[in-house]
């Protein structure tokens, strides 16, 4: 499962590496600024979820283990585990509830639902076993897959409060190790038939309806991504072994599996819908080039430009037509967008009320229906606000000091930080992932804008973590990590 959810991130930004078409794409104007929350250092190992209230839950891989939080709106919390080391978020709905999959004490995966007030609960079959926890709905359904049949085969479950954990079988035609991969407020299921580990084949199911094969284009895999308000399911298709490259699809009961088609491009594929039907996702091009593409079905596929640069694609959507994801800019740098019909596509680099120093946003991953959008950037995952108002904290920038140094050669590292509400700072911690003491360093603050910086010797060799917080006057800690590799001199 690990495997399964952070390849599922590196899939999505290794299918990044593509192109454009003209190479310019519409700047709009910045109508909006956004600003920053740091939300985690580390490495991003799953893609984040927010929710309409905006509240975030994400998995961060940092000192050798991958762990889950929950950003309520004003703090991050750690959400625990069910006992073991790594932690896997695969969704969250508006209640605050979340869910994914866990270690527990004896290295199994169990799928789990977490919320605030109730914790952790683990999710698994009577007869034991592992399970995977991989989507949730509003009304708190769960589902993913779990293995408790005497040959272990992996079949879907269904789980909610009420009624527990709930086999959905596997359907006709499809009798291979199977997963629930997405599901809609109505309770309608999607997911995948698995075989030999590789070929993948799209199913529904219904409560009246049962467990359903829907590839009726024949093709050599499918995979569900999205399912719409009215039961439509939204995925991508190889039709054959000689195709070169995925093609977006769009299920419903009444017509069946539809092929999207590739726009100018060569092939395509779907990240992201909304409950009504607004797709995003990408175009790739034979020379290796690629767009970031939206859907709907009264304008159909639509390229949606670039910064300048080869290569865009969109990560996610939202009701009100808001698309977000990465584009090159003319230099080939990695930067976050936003894209409106009426806007075009921004960088949100240049969207930001007061960015702290060094700040680059190099993809939007995620954003809800009022516009809050999570990004990844080089000091971590951050929340970007639209608006007026205080974030609430100190807002860091990244650690900026050597990517590597030799056993022995002092290691200068310094950031930068925003104060914006004046509050003020109690303390600086650095911590450099070798077991040495935290050292609190130099300050330097003025006017609602500081820096703090330290400086290490490490005494062997290896990769190391080191992690700087900021304390405010009112305890409000905010942190950034920097990833150093240590030599033989």
């Amino acid at each position: 499962m690990a495997w399964l959810l952070v390849m599922s991130l590196v899939w999505g930004t290794a299918a990044m590496a593509q192109a454009s078409g003209d190479g310019h794409g519409a700047q709009g104007s910045p109508q909006t600024s956004y600003r920053v929350i740091n939300l985690g250092p580390g490495t991003i190992a799953a893609y984040p979820h927010i929710n309409a209230t905006g509240q975030v839950a994400f998995s961060m891989l940092g000192a050798g283990r991958t762990a889950g939080f929950f950003y309520d709106g004003t703090v991050v919390r750690n959400i625990g585990s069910l006992g073991g080391a790594n932690v896997y978020i695969a969704g969250l709905n508006d209640a605050g509830q979340v869910a994914g999959t866990s270690l527990d004490g004896h290295g199994l995966e169990n799928a789990f639902v977490w919320s605030a007030g109730g914790g952790m609960l683990g999710i698994r079959s009577a007869a034991g076993g592992r399970s995977y926890g991989l989507a949730i709905n509003r009304r708190g359904v769960v589902t993913g897959s779990f293995s408790h049949a005497p040959d272990g085969a992996a079949r879907p479950f269904r789980w909610s409060a009420a009624s527990g954990v709930e086999d959905l079988g596997l359907a006709p035609g499809l009798p291979w190790p199977s997963a629930g991969r997405v599901l809609n407020d109505a309770g309608l299921i999607a997911g995948v038939a698995t075989i030999d580990d590789e070929q993948t084949h799209a199913f529904v199911w219904t409560r009246s309806g049962g467990t359903v094969a829907i590839d009726t284009l024949g093709s050599v895999e499918s995979a569900p991504v999205a399912v719409g308000a009215g039961g439509e399911v939204a995925g991508n298709r190889l039709a054959s072994f000689d195709d070169g490259g995925d093609r977006p699809f769009l299920w419903t009961r009444a017509g069946g599996m539809v092929d999207l088609g590739t726009g100018r491009g060569t092939t395509a594929w779907v990240n992201a819908m909304t409950p009504g039907l607004h797709i995003a996702g990408g175009i790739g091009y034979a020379d290796g080039r690629q767009r970031a593409m939206s859907w709907t079905r009264t304008g159909g596929m639509r390229e949606l430009g670039t910064l300048g640069g080869r290569t865009s694609v969109a990560r996610d959507v939202n009701a009100r037509g808001q698309v977000v994801g990465f584009a090159e800019d003319r230099a080939g740098a990695m930067r976050a967008f936003v894209w409106s019909a009426s806007g075009g596509m921004l960088d949100l680099n240049r969207a930001l009320h007061r960015a702290p120093p060094g700040l680059v946003l190099e993809q939007a991953l995620s954003i809800n229906d009022s516009g809050i959008i999570v990004a990844s950037s080089n000091a971590g995952l951050v929340l970007l606000k639209p608006g007026g108002g205080h974030a609430g904290g100190h807002v860091l920038g990244p650690v900026l000091a050597p990517a590597s140094v030799t056993v022995g050669t002092r290691l200068d590292a310094r950031v930068g930080f925003l104060d914006d509400d004046g509050t003020g700072t109690r303390s600086v911690n650095w911590s450099w992932g070798d077991g040495s003491a935290t050292q609190a360093g130099k300050l330097r603050e003025s006017g609602g804008a500081g820096t703090a910086s330290a400086s290490h010797g490490y005494t062997a060799p290896g990769v190391y973590e080191l992690v700087v917080t900021v304390v405010d006057r009112d305890g409000r800690s905010t942190a950034v990590s920097h990833r150093v590799e240590v030599t033989e001199s």
